[in-house]
């Protein structure tokens, strides 16, 4: 007999209500099943309604969000039409849910113990077992004991039996009665044991640190921890790998694959990230327009691909295997506006594929395959995949020129509590030409944003020098600091902290022209109007709040913001890490483009090694607030000497199975043309 799915989605309508008062349908006809073990990666474009369907199974949809029509079946039960009483008893515990936007979701008065504690109190203990026939044994692939009281590498209890608990069977989950609490010792054990189980240094010590105090990738780290702590059967993932580097993003891969297979917790894998998908996820699904367009096992999905928008995807991805200096492959265009109707198929506007009838005509998903499915009227008539990619494109890149900008022995050091330090750079030393791409590398916490901000008199160093077309500006008076200012600006790592919630994105990206005083009145609103094209984003956009937008459109803002004022340094502090491979070939695409015409001096720093090899001139890595390597972007990544620079390089996952077939080439009308 068959089992029945662990979860069942049918037909899932979401639907919300834009201020002016028109119907929005960001999610429509959804369909899938996921069963206990299983990974599924969802993949699309920023408001494809990847993490809408997320929120939407767990009913906790923002402002006027509301489920419209289908069904959310959770082990039979209808979560669509659960009573909030009840659906407070699936969050965490049944559920468990890892934000996109750490900082928005940790409380910034809290400490991250409390954080955690409040999880563990909320849901107390759910200790859980997987046993094999004998009741014992080990997991051939992780090495964690399941015959023991708790497995230590990992974290996960997977104790056989317990005095005070059930056992449901052999291969399935035996938890403690829900009344069941740990007290505050235990649960601050707990806590630190999550901390250390998700690769947070000295974790007995940053318990009582607050968020502010971490990284990007460490803060994004602790959400994992919180939603790991009500040992969930299923785990809602939202990017949870977007903020990390290479060697913990495989770590936490490792982790959550440990997970699934010591006691069958499902995942749900949000992401942009082919390779994460090709790494962790045995089927995935690709969303546009709100709509599923394909689905399917993951290594057929990724190697013979059948509709056009998952080729367009998949060539977009960056690989380490590609020549520096080669142009990234976007999708023309941008997404539909979910408020207006579709007549016809959703990516009909940007497929050359496109007939006159997918103009009129919604394509069903239907099966192509045993295993596939596409909602495509062309790859439903035709019986082969897409043809084989062109070889990349060079591009032709300036001459780097004189040095721009230059740092001398810069130090940094933060104090904590009572008298102990943490210095963040140690010795640091680099130079920047005028049309040059240095990228910098490295883990969380080694220093890469801190540079970033001091080289921007964000912060001031505690020592060394910073030289400015030759000229020290290490303390700038207020006069020259205004200068400096315009002449080396900044994209941040965080979107949604760095724009101001209160005002619309026209005034957001016009600030700097009023700053600076370029332009006049009368012409500034064209200029942003200007700028919002340039990042892929719609000029009527203006007159909305960050709000309204995706993380990765508001990336896109901070960008516009930062190139407002024609600067000659742009630092940029992961400025691709929130969005989707194909803008994010487009924004790398555009910083090139205007490198070339302009002269543009650019600091690129990511985690992301592919991307920041296509497009470098030099990589810089960091380790513990030092530069431990530097080199030709192609030198550095086939020919590496420090052991470290050798770590993240093997760690960096592929963008498809090892055993891929050729990507076949994006269907658009740009490829066509060309």
């Amino acid at each position: 007999m068959t089992t029945p799915p662990l979860l069942d989605v049918r037909g899932l309508d979401v639907g919300f209500t834009t201020p002016d008062g028109r119907p929005l349908h960001a999610v429509r006809d959804v369909s899938f099943t996921l069963r206990r073990g299983e990974t599924l990666a969802v993949v699309g474009e920023s408001g494809s309604g990847k993490s809408t369907t997320a929120l939407a199974l767990l009913r906790m949809l923002p402002g006027t969000g509301r489920i419209t029509g289908g069904s959310v079946l959770l082990d039979g039960e209808d979560l669509a039409a659960a009573t909030e009483d009840r659906l407070r008893e699936v969050r965490g515990a049944r559920i468990g849910m890892i934000f996109q936007d750490p900082m928005t979701a940790l409380n910034p008065v809290l400490s991250i113990g409390r954080h955690l504690d409040e999880v563990l109190r909320a849901h107390g203990d759910r200790d859980r077992a997987v046993t094999d026939a004998t009741g014992t044994g080990t997991d051939a692939d992780t090495g964690i004991s399941t015959g023991t009281e708790t497995g230590t590498s990992t974290g996960i209890s997977t104790n056989t039996s317990t005095s005070t608990g059930t056992t449901t069977g052999p291969g399935k989950p035996s938890r403690r009665p829900k009344n069941a609490r740990r007290d505050k010792a235990a649960r601050r054990a707990r806590a630190v044991e999550l901390l250390r189980l998700v690769g947070i240094p000295d974790p007995e010590r940053r318990l009582d640190d607050h968020p502010h105090q971490f990284s990007g990738g460490q803060r994004q780290r602790i959400l994992i921890a919180m939603a790991l702590a009500g040992e969930p059967d299923i785990l809602l993932a939202d990017e949870p790998t977007t903020a990390l580097d290479a060697t913990v993003q495989d770590q936490i891969l490792t982790l959550l694959g440990a997970l699934t297979r010591t006691t069958g917790t499902a995942l749900v894998l949000i992401t942009h990230n082919m390779g994460v998908v090709a790494r962790a996820c045995e089927r995935v699904l690709v969303m546009y327009g709100g709509t599923v367009v394909e689905d399917g096992p993951t290594a057929e999905v990724l190697t013979r691909p059948r509709h056009p928008y998952t080729a367009g995807l998949l060539a977009a991805v960056p690989r380490l295997s590609a020549p520096s200096g080669t142009r990234l492959t976007g999708i023309p265009g941008t997404p539909p506006d979910l408020s207006l109707p579709l007549a016809g198929c959703a990516f009909a506007a940007r497929c050359a594929l496109a007939e006159d009838h997918c103009h009129t005509t919604a394509p069903p998903l239907v099966a192509l395959t045993d295993t596939v499915r596409a909602a495509c009227l062309p790859a439903a008539e035709r019986a082969e995949p897409l043809p084989p990619p062109p070889p990349p494109v060079r591009i032709e890149r300036p001459v780097p020129g004189a040095v721009v900008l230059a740092a001398e022995g810069l130090r940094k050091t933060y104090r904590g509590r009572g008298r102990r330090t943490f210095t963040a750079l140690d010795d640091v030393s680099l130079t920047l030409a005028a049309g040059e791409t240095l990228g910098i590398v490295g883990e969380s916490g080694s220093g890469k944003s801190t540079l970033a901000r001091v080289l921007a008199h964000a912060h001031p160093s505690d020592g060394g020098r910073i030289l400015l077309e030759g000229k020290d500006v290490t303390r700038p008076g207020r006069a020259e600091l205004h200068a400096v200012r315009r002449r080396v600006q900044m994209v941040f790592q965080d979107p949604y902290a760095s724009l101001n919630p209160r005002m619309t994105v026209g005034e957001i990206v016009a600030e700097p022209l009023r700053a600076f005083g370029l332009g006049t009145p009368a012409e500034r609103p064209g200029r942003v109007a200007e700028l919002l094209r340039l990042v892929g984003l719609d000029p009527a956009a203006a007159d909305r709040h960050p709000r309204s937008f995706s993380g990765g459109q508001r990336q896109r803002v901070g960008i516009a913001r930062a190139l407002a004022p024609e600067p000659s340094v742009l630092i940029c502090d992961e400025p691709v890490s929130a969005l989707d491979v194909s803008v994010q070939a487009q924004i790398v695409g555009l910083l090139t483009d205007l490198q070339r015409d302009l002269g543009l001096a650019l600091v690129f720093i990511a985690h992301d090694l592919a991307v920041v090899r296509q497009v470098s001139h030099r990589i810089a890595v960091m380790h513990e607030g030092r530069i431990v390597e530097t080199g030709a972007a192609a030198e550095l990544c086939e020919r590496p000497r420090d052991p470290y620079t050798r770590a993240l390089l093997a760690a960096a996952p592929e963008p498809v199975p090892v055993t891929a077939a050729p990507v076949p080439v994006p269907v658009t009308a740009e490829a066509v043309s060309a």
